[in-house]
């Protein structure tokens, strides 16, 4: 908007009434028209600027470093700013020519008619459709795929239609284009680099598809898909995530997924496990597809965002709510790994909806478990500056995991433990494409039981249709477990879920939010939005 302003600056404030040859009337000349042009041109000129912001391959990411994500929210706004640019200009010009100039209708005609004027109109309508179907709640309503493809689609033909209405600034829309081609050729690019190789079975180099296992589980809540494959390229950060295309489903799109894994710094295949909440559209596909078949083939392309471990943080607290559990387990499962990261108390909360939804990560709860005991997470280091081969104990962490579950019966007491729970669950099952039998279920029954074994750092809190009340896990953990230090909470899950992480750790980190005393506690946020 400051560019309107200074638009407003070096035009002549006045107003000429002159007569109109053969007539008696009188056009109304102003600075309106040297006005309307100038936010015109400047809308010209931001184009480049926003399509920039919405590259996922971003150049101003390679420039700066900056994850293209945290460019949306710019993008959003440069683009409600060329709208309401454009509008101005639209409006001007509709007043100047249906209004201010004689005589009428006849020159409103003439100038309606005219090609570029036709081009015009067909841009704002462009660019209208973009504003409208890019807010949240037509996303929610007409889905995220018609969004993006509409969006790509229609800004393509804003562009051209741009070119049409007045191509002596077409070197904005050229510059706009390149970008775009510059995107795509990076997309391809990071393609080529993961997927170009040995094919399997042959002597010959090419393009090849990963073949990733595929396990379904379903509860009363819906259908989770857990995926995993091991590829042969370079590690990610934690926190980043990939585009996955399923080429069984559809080659035209693609959908961010986060790893539940992490990521391996030796030169040995890298492992992905991605749990993948099956909902309408290819997801839901997805999930139909693992059913009928244990394998399906996989397009990577990625890694993308930035890395969100807090080396020096003393205390992490991570909260998960759902399939959010796939972006904050990598972050504890490294901390627990690392035996130079700072971290000494380490908490896992996880809000399910049922008990059974522990199942998405067994082999990976099993493997944290490992942890509960403090001796068992204290590693050696190799001190460098002490004599050859000789090594100092890294302090135990202190581990801790809570699970939530927010859909148990109610004939379930609020609170029971493990044993109970188990106790009371005389027909537990998991249902997914490998465990139809009673057999099966049987077997998935003994694995949660083993995976919600007593212990005194482990725990399962039924909720019973209750809301988790997040400052009080908050204050807990910064009252009985953290002494000093800087405090790094994690969260994914359900927008909602977000809000109250948020607000708790704002009430803590303001200069009334008291921890002990007046003592103010350090807190970082971390947090990654999406359904649960």
């Amino acid at each position: 908007m400051n560019a309107n302003c200074l638009s407003l600056v070096g035009i002549v404030y006045k107003t000429w009434v002159t007569p109109v040859k053969n007539s008696d009337l009188f056009n109304t000349r102003s600075g309106l028209g040297g006005f309307s042009d100038r936010v015109g041109a400047l809308a010209y000129a931001l184009t480049p600027l926003t399509i920039a912001l919405s590259m996922r391959d971003s150049v101003l990411s390679l420039l700066t470093g900056i994850p293209y994500l945290h460019f949306n929210f710019l993008h959003r706004w440069t683009g409600r700013i060329i709208l309401v640019q454009s509008l101005m200009h639209t409006i001007s010009w509709t007043v100047i020519e249906g209004k201010l100039y004689q005589p009428q209708p006849k020159v409103y005609s003439a100038f309606i008619k005219q090609t570029y004027m036709i081009w015009g109109i067909v841009a704002q309508s462009f660019l209208c459709f973009l504003f409208v179907f890019s807010l949240r709640p037509v996303i929610k309503i007409t889905g995220y795929e018609f969004f993006k493809k509409s969006h790509l689609i229609v800004a393509g033909l804003y562009l051209g239609a741009c070119w049409g209405h007045w191509d002596k600034l077409a070197c904005w829309m050229i510059a706009s284009l390149s970008l775009l081609g510059i995107d795509l050729a990076m997309r391809l690019f990071r393609v080529y680099l993961i997927h170009f190789g040995y094919k399997d079975g042959s002597s010959g180099i090419g393009f090849r598809t990963i073949k990733s296992n595929v396990e379904v589980f379903k509860d009363p809540s819906g259908t989770i898909v857990r995926m995993t494959f091991e590829h042969n390229h370079a590690p990610w950060k934690i926190g980043q995530h990939f585009y996955l295309t399923f080429p069984a489903l559809s080659i035209w799109q693609s959908h961010p997924f986060t790893p539940a894994s992490v990521p391996s710094a030796a030169l040995v295949p890298q492992k992905h496990t991605y749990i993948v909440r099956a909902r309408s559209g290819e997801t839901g596909k997805l999930a139909a597809l693992a059913e009928s078949a244990a394998e399906t083939p996989v397009i990577l392309v990625g890694p993308y965002g930035g890395s969100i471990v807090d080396r020096e943080a003393s205390n992490i607290l991570a909260i998960s709510g759902g399939t959010g559990i796939s972006f904050t387990l990598p972050v504890i499962t490294a901390a627990l790994n690392d035996a130079y990261h700072s971290a000494q108390n380490i908490e896992l909360i996880w809000i399910a909806r049922h008990i059974e939804n522990i199942a998405w990560l067994g082999p990976e709860i099993a493997a944290l478990r490992k942890h509960l005991d403090p001796s068992s997470s204290s590693s050696s280091i190799n001190d460098d500056t002490k004599s050859p081969g000789k090594t100092s104990v890294a302090p135990p962490k202190n581990f801790r995991i809570h699970i939530f579950v927010t859909r148990s019966a109610s004939s379930r007491s609020p609170t029971p433990t493990p044993a109970t729970a188990i106790a009371s669950e005389k027909n537990l099952a998991i249902s997914s494409a490998s465990s139809t039998s009673s057999a099966s279920s049987l077997s998935h029954s003994q694995e949660i039981q083993e995976l919600i074994a007593p212990h005194p750092n482990f725990t399962v809190t039924y909720l019973n249709h209750e809301k988790p009340e997040i400052e009080g896990m908050l204050a807990a953990f910064l009252n009985d477990t953290v002494v000093k230090g800087r405090t790094q909470v994690v969260g994914s899950g359900p927008a909602a879920l977000g809000t109250d992480i948020r607000a708790a750790v704002a009430a803590r980190n303001c200069p009334g939010g008291a921890w002990r005393g007046d003592e103010r506690a350090d807190l970082e946020c971390v947090w990654d939005d999406r359904m649960g």
